[in-house]
């Protein structure tokens, strides 16, 4: 009986132990929230065209914050953001807001230059199919993503989706970076 009753403890020790370990993981670091995506701080270099055949690129962009919108014609969520980035746009481009949509659209420039003429889309638009720029800010594979830039280049503002909330936490961003 002896030998039963030792493994029994051990058994018990072994059990004990294992939750101990469970518990100090949970506390020291385990997160079941949502993850951050991780965005390099500084932006890497870039250089777009706008579908008027004008250069945006980082350095050009340098003292201004910027707003990257990665966004597509077919892209539902995309379209509703839209407006409010018009409205962004036009209320603070005086202030030194630039905000730059960059089409992830395969059927390229007749359909974007299109989309944007019927939505009076009024902020340069250039076309990222065919650049590194997707891959340089973070592997940008979910649409829209929305990045907000400082007046130095760094990245401040980085989010996937959007909704009213996502509006509002981009709109106080903006006029923090603003008044920087």
């Amino acid at each position: 009986m002896p030998c039963f009753s030792t493994r029994k403890a051990s058994n018990y020790r072994f059990i004990a132990a294992g939750f101990i370990l469970f518990i100090a993981i949970m506390l020291t670091g385990c997160d079941s929230g949502p993850k951050k995506a991780k965005v390099p701080k500084e932006v890497p270099a870039f250089s777009l065209t706008s579908l008027d055949d004008k250069p945006l690129t980082r350095d050009n962009l340098k003292g201004k914050v910027v707003l990257l919108d990665f966004w597509a014609t077919w892209c539902a969520p995309c379209r509703a953001a839209i407006p409010h980035l018009v409205t962004l746009y036009e209320t603070y481009k005086d202030q030194g807001l630039e905000l730059i949509g960059v089409s992830l659209d395969q059927g390229g420039l007749p359909d974007v230059a299109d989309f944007v003429k019927r939505n009076h889309i009024p902020y340069p638009i250039a076309l990222g199919t065919n650049n590194s720029i997707t891959k340089d800010l973070g592997n940008i594979t979910s649409l829209p993503t929305i990045i907000l830039l400082s007046k130095k280049s760094s990245i401040e503002f980085k989010v996937v989706g959007y909704n009213a909330e996502i509006g509002k936490k981009l709109e106080k961003t903006i006029k923090k970076l603003l008044a920087e």
